[in-house]
């Protein structure tokens, strides 16, 4: 408990980019020549009455003033502190004014007239509407996450002192301030629903206190163990971890209930306390090695992904599903020996409520199943249908409601600014091209055109746009100015960039030692699908332009790092899962010594996978990081079931049961636990659709649907499935008795 209390909580969203990818070591590279794109803050503040009005500019001003003072911030700039070079007329030298003369109202009209002619400065740091203004920052990159909360929480005070008719923060360290508060409470409320739900289950299920107390004892246990090897090696608990501990809970009981389910049938059989102990242990020992096996081997394939997060959460639930395994068939038996649990024995001899339903089910499968194998067959094709229509597309708060303030602030910064998500282009001039020559930035602002125009990438800053304000103030300030120039006027321009105040400048756009451009601004969070279309049509544009004879380019940063990661997923979770698959097929067919094992274990379990597929193309739910990774943990789980039931059904081979008989008899006594474990999943994996988190949520819904559908599936067809494999030719017309039924 110790260690435990020790944990830390973390997000840092670049976990999730793909490592060992030369995507992100290009951007990796590239950000150490300028800057990261996502260390920065944006407080937007609204005036009701128009932001030219004296007094709330002078108090923008002052706010912006503190703001600056504030520890690890770098740069604060705002509307009252922007200047323009101009020329002296008479002197014929460079010098900055004041964009705008907050202190002067008579200059009001002639200032905003200039500003909102001015690409550079709407959308930025003025809004299109005129009824707010954005002060930008940027601060120490790579911040810790201790910093980034003191940060925030500063500039969070100061901007609420000033009454401001209303207020925007947003930022990266603010983010990761609220997602990581979201987790701490979702953990706790994850694991406090999981273990309600858990108990009201047992209770219905086995009507004991003691039936209750053991299950939930060894999960827990392996909870526990499972974070405290987390923290002595250094693991924090990130996004993904925080549903480890609910899906440890509500997988690790199924081994428990398997074991009391069938200690108390044997009880019902006559047998004593200890004699129902170790047969019981006995005779499904295999069967829950394999299911722990097999769900353990669903996680792990996980570990193949380039997502550290997502390899590591397939690590540490594997481990505790394995766990829960070990502590079920050492610390359980010890409990049921030197406990009493006289409750539990008188629940054993009373009328189980399961049976008879099984029963009419069980004959209802074997008179019908033509009607199954055709209703599996339509079903399949309908999921199949729906596979067709999966999109893969993500947006940057993909994890977060639409009606959450994070989701909101990026609605209102796309709705009146340039919105939020980094755009970043590097740039490569060709060999013996002069990145400061007119034919070079000409083509460069031709880039810079359809970005502005067709990417609708705002607050666009690059090489081309500081060579053209800087023209447009040599020349007075002409709006006509704000243009690439000639030979003649770039010589002048050149002369501008060796100035103190603008080499700063030139140093954002362009590294000399590399010789690579930059071009970055700010877009929409409108997902990767709509970029991915436009890169296509950037490309084109380039192509017809010839623009490839000045420079190459790629587009690069954080957001795209993301867009790539989520487009390699299909094949990541394709490969992971056929991977599960196999490797679950092939212990199944080495451990039974059959090659009919293979496919006993695979065809049920195929059905509601393809079908939560089809479900998630029909209903648009897309293919991104959250949901990539359900296959494979909805197949690790629901083969549990096949497995239960063939290895009991070798049981009653051995025992000298008929075929027929032996499958009858599994399906009642083992279709109980099937739907009991079937029952306590679902509700603790229905715990997570209160997540604020939307990945947690489509986790939680669609988890547990493939989870409803693979029992009524393993129902339907595992008798059928069973009987078809292995069944001798010569009996294979046989109708069945009614003693079978």
């Amino acid at each position: 408990m110790i260690i435990l209390q020790k944990l830390k909580f973390d997000y840092d969203f670049e976990a999730f980019f793909p490592h060992d990818d030369p995507e992100t070591e290009f951007y990796q590279n590239f950000r150490k020549k300028f800057e990261t794109d996502n260390d920065f803050f944006i407080v937007v503040l609204e005036n009701n009455e128009g932001v030219f009005e004296k007094e709330f500019l002078g108090k923008v001003d002052s706010l912006t003033n503190q703001l600056r003072r504030i520890e690890n911030i770098d740069e604060a700039n705002g509307p009252t502190q922007l200047t323009e070079f101009v020329r002296d007329p008479l002197l014929g030298s460079l010098f900055t004014r004041p964009t705008l003369r907050w202190q002067e109202p008579e200059n009001y009209v002639i200032d905003s007239t200039n500003i909102f002619n001015s690409k550079h400065l709407v959308d930025v740091f003025f809004s299109h509407d005129g009824k707010s203004v954005a002060i930008n920052m940027k601060h120490k990159q790579k911040l810790g996450k201790k910093k980034c909360d003191l940060m925030s929480l500063q500039i969070e005070e100061e901007v609420a002192k000033y009454g401001f008719d209303k207020t925007h923060v947003i930022g990266r360290a603010l983010g990761q301030r609220i997602y990581v508060e979201m987790m701490i409470n979702e953990l706790a409320l994850f694991i406090g629903i999981s273990l309600l739900l858990t108990v009201v289950f047992l209770f219905i299920a086995f009507r004991s206190g003691w039936g209750i107390i053991i299950p939930t004892l060894v999960v827990v246990l392996a909870i526990l163990w499972t974070l405290g090897f987390m923290k002595l090696i250094g693991k924090d608990i990130d996004l993904m971890i925080t549903v480890l501990p609910t899906i440890i809970f509500v997988v690790g009981m199924s081994d428990s209930v398997h074991v009391l389910t069938k200690y108390l049938q044997e009880l019902r059989n006559g047998r004593s306390k200890n004699d129902a102990i170790r047969y019981a242990f006995k005779s499904i020992r295999l069967a829950t090695f394999l299911t722990a096996l097999t769900t353990s081997i669903g996680f792990l394939t996980l570990v193949l992904s380039n997502i550290q997060p997502i390899s590591d959460f397939g690590v540490y639930t594997s481990m505790g599903v394995m766990l829960a395994y070990g502590l079920t068939f050492t610390m359980l038996p010890a409990i049921l020996f030197l406990a009493k649990p006289k409750r539990m024995f008188e629940f054993s001899s009373s009328d189980d409520f399961w049976t008879a339903k099984l029963h009419r089910v069980f004959r209802w499968v074997l008179r019908n199943r033509k009607q199954v194998f055709s209703g599996g067959i339509i079903a399949i094709g309908i999921g199949i249908g729906g596979i067709y229509l999966l999109k893969v597309d993500n947006v940057m708060l993909e994890d977060l409601r639409d009606d959450h303030i994070l989701k909101q602030e990026f609605k209102y910064m796309e709705d009146h600014y340039s919105g939020v998500r980094p755009f970043e282009m590097a740039v490569i001039p060709k060999p013996g091209i002069d990145p400061f020559d007119p034919a070079f930035l000409k083509a460069l602002d031709s880039i810079d055109t359809f970005l502005q125009n067709e990417y609708k990438v705002g607050s666009l800053s690059s090489l081309a746009q500081l060579t053209k304000m800087l023209n447009k103030g040599l020349n007075g300030g002409q709006k006509e100015y704000f243009a690439i120039p000639d030979e003649y006027g770039m010589r002048q321009v050149k002369s501008a960039f060796k100035r103190k105040d603008t080499k700063e400048f030139v140093k954002l756009f362009y590294n000399a030692e590399e010789r690579v451009l930059r071009v970055s601004g700010k877009v929409g969070d409108t997902g990767r699908l709509h970029y991915e279309a436009l890169n296509e049509r950037l490309a084109d544009y380039a192509a017809a332009r010839k623009l490839n004879q000045y420079f190459d380019y790629k587009i690069t940063g954080t957001a795209h790092l993301i867009d790539l990661n989520n487009k390699s997923l299909v094949d990541n979770m394709v490969l992971d899962l056929l991977l599960s698959i196999m490797a679950i097929g092939i212990i199944m067919s080495i451990i039974y010594k059959s090659w009919k094992m293979f496919f006993l274990t695979i065809i049920p379990n195929i059905i509601p996978l393809v079908l939560v597929a089809g479900i998630m193309g029909f209903t648009g739910v897309p293919i991104k990081i959250s949901t990539s990774i359900i296959f494979n943990i909805a197949f690790g789980i629901a083969v549990d079931d096949t497995i239960h039931f063939l290895a009991r059904v070798r049981t009653f081979l051995g025992e000298g049961l008929t075929l027929r008989y032996a499958v009858k008899r599994t399906f009642l006594t083992t279709g109980k636990a099937m739907v009991i474990t079937t029952l306590i999943l679902c509700g603790g994996f229905m715990t997570l659709i209160a997540s604020n988190f939307l990945g947690t949520f489509y986790i939680g819904i669609l988890i547990t649907l493939t989870l409803i559908i693979g029992l009524v599936t393993e129902l339907l067809f595992a008798p059928l499935v069973v009987l078809f494999f292995f069944k001798p030719k010569e009996e294979s017309n046989k109708l069945i008795s009614q003693s079978e039924l």
